[in-house]
């Protein structure tokens, strides 16, 4: 049975069709042929393959707009070592957003918002907000916010 069924394509791509004005581009980095077997060396990823079906069908769903490069954390980049974990960015920038583990159930819609966003150039963030994390940057340099979801 499919990660992401068809009635659940279909809807992404009518939402995509009607919220996509940029291209956006897709990283998922895993750990291929390593199959579920996870070994006490750190070797073996349980969800790379489910994820990369979960990437494939956002992918798919506007391939006019949304390209995907699966990277092979093994070859050794350095990167990125969470396998698997999905970042979304406007081509030619650095991802600055990424989910470690599974995009699906609960966070698979923020990665849908997520792509709607970076292919607006949209934030999200209301003008007193953005004005309050460029007086932290301002003091304190570089700023990384991390957020942490879980629906428990």
């Amino acid at each position: 049975m499919p990660i992401v069924d068809e009635r659940s394509r279909e809807q992404l791509r009518a939402h995509f069709e009607d919220r996509l004005t940029g291209p956006v581009e897709l990283r998922l980095y895993t750990r291929p042929g390593t199959g579920r077997l996870i070994l006490p060396s750190g070797l073996g990823c349980a969800t790379c393959d489910d994820a990369r079906e979960v990437a494939e069908a956002l992918r798919d769903a506007a391939p006019e707009k949304i390209t995907l490069e699966v990277i092979d954390v093994s070859a050794g980049d350095g990167t990125v070592q969470e396998v698997p974990t999905l970042t979304v960015a406007p081509p030619g920038e650095e991802p600055r957003i990424a989910w470690q583990g599974l995009p699906a159930g609960y966070e698979f819609a923020t990665v849908v918002d997520a792509i709607d966003r970076a292919s607006r150039s949209d934030l999200g963030l209301s003008d007193e907000s953005l004005a309050g994390l460029a007086r932290l940057e301002q003091q304190s340099g570089e700023l990384e916010i991390m957020i942490f979801a879980t629906p428990t």
